[in-house]
């Protein structure tokens, strides 16, 4: 009777450990799908934004070359050419130098795969729970 008892109770630790294992696999494979996904998500959206970012950055340096040329001209007739120029070269310089920073510091700010890491930390956090629940009884 005994013999039975624990045959019957290694069939129930093996089933549970067979569902575990086929539920930690299907987690597993949930994780990777969701990373994917917004690995997909995340990279059609770089590129969309660093087209429009090319797109409107030519079409803005050919409106500023001309203004720039422009406001060159202009001021060519009160400091003379060469001046006029170094002037709006500095300028641009450091107007440039600004922009680029700004937008550097924007890009490290995003972060790449958000959902997919908090859903990874919920599901180890939940078996630690797990486990140190197990161990403890």
């Amino acid at each position: 009777m005994a013999m039975a008892d624990e045959s019957e109770h290694a069939d129930g630790i093996i089933a549970l450990v067979k569902e575990t294992a086929s539920g930690l696999g299907q987690l597993v494979g949930d994780h990777i799908r969701l990373a994917r996904i917004e690995m997909t998500a995340d990279a059609k959206t770089y590129v969309r934004d660093a087209s429009m970012l090319v797109v409107g950055g030519f079409i803005l340096a050919a409106g500023y070359g001309l203004a720039c040329i422009a406001a060159g001209l202009g001021l060519a007739r009160i400091i003379g050419g060469p001046l006029a120029f170094a002037s709006l070269a500095v300028l641009h310089l450091v107007v440039g130098g600004i922009a680029l920073v700004s937008m550097l510091r924007k890009m490290k700010q995003v972060q790449l795969m958000h959902e997919t890491k908090q859903e990874v930390t919920r599901s180890v956090s939940a078996l630690a729970r797990r486990d140190v629940y197990a161990r403890s009884h």
